[in-house]
């Protein structure tokens, strides 16, 4: 049974639920804000949200089955899970994952995930799982990332609580499967992939290459070869997607 607690204003939803983790079980809790005074994103990059306007929420998950040298299946998992909230409320057609876990509406940001974990020996324990979804903010910085809201997409304004709600039951379900069929979220995560089995331009210590994206490796590594058929391997921020 999830647990939902819910401020008016935290620093970061992840940062506070690492502070109760030393002091409490709080697995099965979510935490949401309406504002986030210092939210962070992927490589500690700021996570942009106009107060009420945009769902920003962490989670924490026992995920003490999965091997901790397999843990980015739950990023792939979460990523889904997200992903399959979104399906019935915006063109699927223009709704990807790119790697390793944003989710983006044509070439535009519109949620990111980050995940914090702890592991006990060789397995993994408690997961804290941090989402910012832009929903009915309208404005925003020029980010490289260029986000893009639910609102803007669809014109129609959301209620933050239900959706939350949504979104949680959609993940539950790809984490559960986790436990039985790894390889199937394998297999959807990269059906999903933005840029899967694709030519594109990315940038590379500065440099731009053509590259093919053939997959994820099982440690979550971007997997590209170039037109010699030489094959690159890359960790996050060691390769930037050109948009």
């Amino acid at each position: 049974m999830l647990q939902y607690h819910h401020f008016k204003e935290l620093d970061s939803t992840n940062a506070y639920l690492q502070r109760q983790q030393s002091e409490r079980d709080i697995r099965n809790w979510v935490v949401s804000t309406d504002e986030q005074t210092a939210g962070k994103g992927m490589g500690n990059n700021g996570w942009e949200s106009e107060v009420g306007k945009t769902l920003t929420f962490s989670w924490a998950v026992d995920v003490s089955f999965l091997p901790a040298a397999r843990q980015f299946l739950l990023s792939e998992a979460v990523a889904l899970g997200l992903y399959e909230a979104l399906i019935p409320l915006i063109p699927v057609e223009k709704l990807h994952i790119k790697w390793p876990n944003d989710i983006y509406y044509e070439k535009r940001k519109l949620a990111g995930i980050l995940i914090n974990s702890t592991i006990k020996a060789n397995l993994m324990d408690v997961s804290i799982i941090g989402i910012g979804l832009n929903v009915n903010q309208m404005q925003f910085q020029d980010w490289p990332t260029h986000p893009i809201s639910l609102k803007t997409i669809t014109g129609e304004e959301y209620d933050l609580q239900p959706l939350l709600e949504q979104i949680a039951e959609h993940i539950i379900k790809k984490v559960e499967l986790l436990k039985s069929d790894p390889v199937a979220i394998e297999q959807e995560y990269l059906k999903r992939l933005f840029r899967y089995r694709t030519w594109a331009d990315y940038e590379v210590g500065g440099e731009i290459m053509r590259l093919f994206m053939t997959g994820i490796d099982q440690f979550g590594r971007l997997q590209l070869v170039d037109a010699a058929q030489k094959a690159y391997s890359f960790e996050i921020k060691e390769i930037k997607f050109v948009l």
